[in-house]
């Protein structure tokens, strides 16, 4: 359950709302940070923090508690994972146009080269070339958004994996989780609590599995206490509440059920799509079936989406710009993304039609 809000909040690709029950697990932790002090809270807390990673595990493809870390951010984990993975100066990263932009940027810091891997109209990878390509060569790593960031596209993970043999595959599951069935058989998977999950921010995962994991390198970790690999990636200054209300938000996802939960958005992104798409002044980005429910909107004139966003926030109406740094291979013109959750309600097209109207190109232009 959570608070009733004056804002229409299409913005859970950024940071879904907590539940009142989530809100209230952190709470009860600081103040029993505030009784014991935090080292003590923090023993208190193991059993929901394990749970949180028995968790994970499951809903990341069938990784065990003992493959499962737990970092600030998908940002974090991602960069963790670089840093202790086994590369090579130069090794291939093998990566679709859609990939998240901080993501490239990160593999050529880490002396990386991203290749980008065919794709078709819709940009999902071609399977037979991708098939091909391996014939002649071998990358070190696939890496996949499993769902990106910027629209609703979902890469065929599974059927990648399954091509690619002993060929590691990482997923970037940061908006993936909770909007598609995360498939068994990745090396890797990462992402962020925040979002689709609508758990605290402040707390992101990462799992990885044998025999990867035995072959990470961490790189200078805060304390080492003689675990798993993964588990010296993590931070031991950490947001303990956070994990906390993590295990909470996942004991009410796993109780809602997942699969429920992915048709709902994927009926609230045709849904909103549809609505939208005789909308004068901006064209969809994606067909109206396209999967999930982030909805991507390209205005059809110049416009100042920065400002458009703020005068909409003004309006009751929260949404985020997707700029090309999002995704610079895949975006050609800056995009308005609405991203709503299970809550969303059909009687508010009206109302977000008429917002994108009275603040978006057709109020007069290009601005």
């Amino acid at each position: 359950m959570r608070t009733e809000t004056p804002l229409l909040h299409l913005d859970s690709a950024a940071c879904g709302r907590t539940t009142v029950a989530t809100r209230a697990a952190i709470t009860q932790h600081l103040e029993l940070e505030a009784e014991l002090g935090g080292y003590v809270a923090e023993g208190e807390a193991d059993e929901a923090v394990t749970e949180a990673r028995r968790l994970l595990g499951e809903l990341l493809g069938g990784f065990g508690p003992d493959e499962v870390a737990l970092l600030e951010s998908s940002s974090t984990a991602g960069a963790q994972l670089l840093a202790a993975w086994p590369f090579e100066a130069g090794d291939e990263v093998w990566i679709a146009p859609s990939e998240w932009g901080p993501n490239i940027e990160a593999f050529r810091d880490r002396g990386l080269n991203p290749v980008v891997l065919d794709v078709d109209d819709s940009g999902l990878i071609d399977l037979e070339a991708l098939r091909t390509r391996l014939i002649a060569k071998r990358p070190a790593v696939v890496h996949l958004t499993g769902l990106t960031a910027h629209r609703a596209l979902v890469q065929p993970a599974g059927e990648i994996i399954e091509i690619c043999g002993d060929v590691p595959v990482v997923i970037d599951t940061a908006q993936a989780l909770a909007h598609i069935e995360i498939p068994a058989g990745a090396a890797a998977v990462y992402g962020t609590s925040r979002k689709w999950l609508s758990g605290p921010r402040g707390v992101g995962y990462l799992a990885v599995r044998e025999p990867w994991q035995g072959r990470l390198v961490p790189r200078a970790p805060a304390l080492k206490l003689g675990g798993r690999p993964v588990r010296d990636l993590e931070s031991r200054e950490a947001f303990v509440a956070g994990r906390v209300g993590l295990a909470t938000t996942l004991r009410e996802y796993v109780g809602i059920g997942p699969a429920r939960i992915r048709e709902r958005l994927a009926a609230i992104g045709r849904e909103l799509r549809s609505g939208l798409a005789d909308l004068p002044g901006w064209s969809l980005r994606d067909p109206v079936d396209a999967p999930g429910a982030i909805v991507a909107l390209v205005p059809d004139t110049d416009v100042d989406l920065v400002q458009l966003r703020s005068d909409l926030i003004a309006r009751k109406m929260l949404t985020t710009v997707c700029g090309s740094m999002r995704a610079p291979l895949d975006i050609t013109r800056p995009m308005l993304r609405l991203s709503p959750h299970v809550d969303f309600d059909s009687d508010w097209i009206p109302q977000i039609r008429a917002s994108l109207q009275t603040c978006g190109p057709m109020r007069g232009g290009s601005r």
